[in-house]
Order: structure tokens, then C-alpha cells, then sequence
């Protein structure tokens, strides 16, 4: 099937809740539009360097059999900043990639597992389904988003609150410290999943962190999203970290 025969363009899904529904049926047609997007996509917003990482990463999934290879996270989203790894979700077995030179974060399901994930509703499998640059797929993922789509699937907001809370945790602790480059990391993290928790309470869907704090500000969330655009963007120090985890804190419990 050829671009030009497709009748059935795909889109990317709203962040809303029945963003993915709304474009059922995911059938076929869409499906093949759906590859040529992402990889366009993929290839658009890749510097030389990242993108021959990711064939390196294609490669080698490809060569353990892998059913499907997503690029996730910022990158997917054109979204980069000085502190963004190369994600990617393989669905199949886990290739090595600790001798390529970037910082990578790499997710490994099982097709049937990355399915429990999505009905459990775990939120990355979700946000690869929504969002993901599918770099090739042999037909597992388009049988996940399928089933997501009919079923309308959602994130468990509860999953990410306790996710949030155990974080939020450990970030007090590590500010008590005197690494203040680990604080200022886990702070980061931790007002990422407390940005994700209360989105998803609210109906909608998480994007890449870069974009959680505009997220958040149209959801009239203003104090944490000046918190996380700060510890994104800034240099805060550990007076401003302690404050950002008090505004997650009242958010919390």
C-alpha cells in the first residue's frame, strides 16, 4: 500500500481522554498511515547523531526478532533539553545498547505483557501507544493500540499518585544531603510524576515534560507548573528545591 493510495490519514490522538477512541477504527489503512507518519516523524526530529543511534537501536531489536520498536519520550515529541535521554519501548526481547554513546532508557514487554500493561494502565505503555514514533511493527502494537482504542483505555491516575508520593519521599531525603545535583535530579523527577498524577486525574493525557508546566497552566495548576518549569529550565537551590516539593506536597497529602 502506497502513500498515495491511502484514503484513512492518521493523526496524532488529542491528550484528552478519548483521544485514542475517537479515531477507532484502528484499522489497516490507518495503521500503515500511522508508520509513515512516525517515521517521517522520527527522522525529522533526530539530529545525524541521534538518528544513527537509533538505526544502530533498530538493528539490533530487529536482529533478537523484536515485534515493534517505539521512539518515546522528548525525542519523539521534538522536545529535547539538556537533560533528555533517547527512550525507546521494544516490544520483544532486549537488545544491549550500553556501548552506544548516548544516555539510553529502554523499555522491554513481551507482547502479551505490554497488553496487562495497557489494561493494568500503566501510563508509559499508554504513552507509547498515543505518542510513540513506531519505528517498525511487525503487528503487536497495532494490536495493543487496537484493543486500547475499543475498549477506551485510560491510565490508573492512582498508579502515579503512589508513584508520586514514594518519590516525593526520597527527594526530602536526598535534599537533606549535600548532593545537590542528585536532589536537584530526583526533585525533578518527582514533580514530573506529581505533574502526570494530576493530569491524568483531571482527564488529560501527559505529554513530554518540556510540556507538562503549559499543560498544567491550562488546567489552572500555576504553582506547580512554575515549580517544574523551574527545575526543568533553572538552577534552583536547595531553599527553592524544598519549596517545589512543598507545592507538590499540598497537592499529594
Amino acid at each position: 500500500m502506497t502513500a498515495t493510495t491511502l484514503t484513512r490519514t492518521w493523526r496524532e490522538p488529542a491528550a484528552t481522554r478519548d483521544g485514542l477512541a475517537r479515531l477507532a477504527p484502528l484499522d489497516g489503512e490507518l495503521w500503515a498511515s500511522r508508520l509513515l507518519t512516525d517515521r517521517r516523524c522520527a527522522t525529522r526530529q533526530q539530529t545525524a547523531d541521534l538518528a544513527r543511534i537509533t538505526a544502530e537501536v533498530r538493528s539490533r531489536a530487529r536482529h533478537l526478532g523484536a515485534a515493534a520498536l517505539v521512539l518515546t519520550g522528548s525525542t519523539a515529541r521534538g522536545r529535547r533539553s539538556a537533560v533528555s535521554d533517547l527512550d525507546y519501548h521494544v516490544i520483544g526481547a532486549r537488545p544491549r545498547l550500553d556501548d552506544l554513546p548516548a544516555e539510553i532508557d529502554l523499555y522491554c514487554d513481551e507482547p502479551a505483557e505490554f497488553l496487562t500493561k495497557l489494561e493494568r494502565g500503566d501510563d508509559f505503555a499508554h504513552w507509547t501507544v498515543r505518542h510513540g514514533c513506531v519505528l517498525f511493527d511487525s503487528g503487536a502494537l497495532h494490536e495493543a493500540a487496537a484493543y486500547a482504542a475499543d475498549r477506551d483505555l485510560w491510565p490508573d491516575p492512582e498508579r502515579k499518585l503512589r508513584q508520586a508520593r514514594r518519590a516525593l519521599d526520597f527527594a526530602e531525603r536526598l535534599l537533606a544531603s549535600d548532593d545537590h545535583a542528585a536532589s536537584h535530579e530526583q526533585v525533578r523527577g518527582a514533580l514530573s510524576l506529581t505533574a502526570r498524577w494530576w493530569l491524568l486525574a483531571h482527564d488529560v493525557f501527559p505529554l513530554a515534560r518540556a510540556e507538562l508546566p503549559a499543560q498544567l497552566a491550562m488546567l489552572r495548576q500555576p504553582a506547580l507548573a512554575r515549580a517544574l518549569q523551574a527545575a526543568i529550565h533553572d538552577r534552583p537551590d536547595t531553599e527553592d528545591l524544598s519549596a517545589f516539593l512543598a507545592v507538590a506536597r499540598s497537592l499529594t497529602g
